[in-house]
């Protein structure tokens, strides 16, 4: 099973290469491209960096959030999450880092161990698909009228509905757990119980800012590609574009990420595919730079997986 999983990620990210090719006129594209100047691009790898520490206080608020005895400081907690999305960014399935963030802290819950600390992320998971279908929501309240929308509204509300009843759920999943089969009973028996509603509510709140500064990412470059492009219209292209790198099946969400872009910018805001693609593919590669800085901070690491959580701080509920 495990080589048919490998098998799958890496032939859906091959897919999305060959949708790329299939798409774009090189020529075309690469005239689009040279349109974003080099401040335009260093202010989304900016944008997109500051989503990782952003990201990084969610994940402590978490953890205060459901009963964690201690918590990495924020300096420790932002080098672990660069080195996650270093993961998460290449290598396909968009999880890896998540699960060594979970194994990393396995300390920080005592004798419940790594099976808690997954199922923090878990929650950041479903917290992250909440914020990005609020702005969802938001970019058709800015932007939708006048705007042939179809069903981004219903989307829009069951995505929101779908993350939240899932994180909802979470709190029960120990009274679930009979009625669950093998390896997802003895999850959910593990789960910790929600112990403060605040540091859930400012998790939350962290995880709008994750989605607002990585749309703010893709507005600079939309913008700089075609002028005509507001905020308003990247809240509907960006939000869905990073839904994909929640996908399973691809290297950081490519091909679907670029099939976002190009089916709402052409048909919402009749931009070129040429164009819709460029602006894609640069803030694939905000996305890639603020990666490799993770690699890096990996390799500077004395150990891949430390046993224990250096810089951890009492949790305070």
């Amino acid at each position: 099973m495990k080589r048919w999983g490998w098998l799958l990620r890496w032939g859906g990210t091959a897919a999305g290469v060959a949708y790329i090719i299939h798409v774009v006129d090189f020529s075309a594209a690469g005239a689009a491209f040279s349109r974003i100047s080099i401040a335009a691009i260093v202010l989304a790898i900016g944008l997109v960096a500051l989503n990782v520490v952003a990201g990084a206080a969610r994940w402590r608020n978490l953890l205060v959030a459901y009963g964690a005895d201690t918590r990495p400081s924020l300096a420790r907690a932002t080098v672990l999450y660069f080195i996650s999305f270093f993961y998460n960014n290449y290598l396909p399935g968009a999880v890896a880092g998540d699960v060594v963030r979970g194994v990393v802290t396995r300390g920080v819950f005592g004798e419940r161990g790594a099976t808690a600390g997954i199922a923090v992320v878990l929650v950041e998971r479903a917290l992250g698909l909440f914020g990005v279908f609020l702005l969802l929501a938001s970019g058709l309240g800015v932007a939708g009228a006048g705007l042939d929308v179809g069903g981004l509204w219903i989307w829009s509300t069951l995505g929101i509905a779908g993350s939240l009843v899932l994180v909802l759920a979470l709190p029960f999943a120990r009274r679930l757990a009979p009625y669950l089969p093998g390896k997802l009973r003895t999850i959910a028996e593990r789960v910790p119980a929600l112990t403060s509603t605040t540091a859930f509510v400012i998790a939350a709140f962290y995880s709008v800012v994750t989605q607002a500064l990585v749309a703010l990412a893709g507005f600079v470059l939309l913008h700089a590609v075609d002028p005509q492009v507001g905020l308003g219209a990247s809240l509907l292209i960006v939000p869905l574009a990073a839904a994909t790198t929640f996908l399973p099946i691809t290297v950081g969400g490519a091909g679907a990420r670029e099939a976002v872009f190009i089916s709402l910018g052409a048909s919402l805001f009749h931009m070129p595919k040429s164009d819709a693609v460029a602006a894609s593919l640069a803030l694939w590669l905000a996305h890639l730079v603020v990666g490799a800085i993770g690699g890096l901070l990996q390799l500077a690491e004395r150990r891949s997986i430390p046993r224990d959580v250096p810089g951890s701080e009492p949790s305070t509920r």
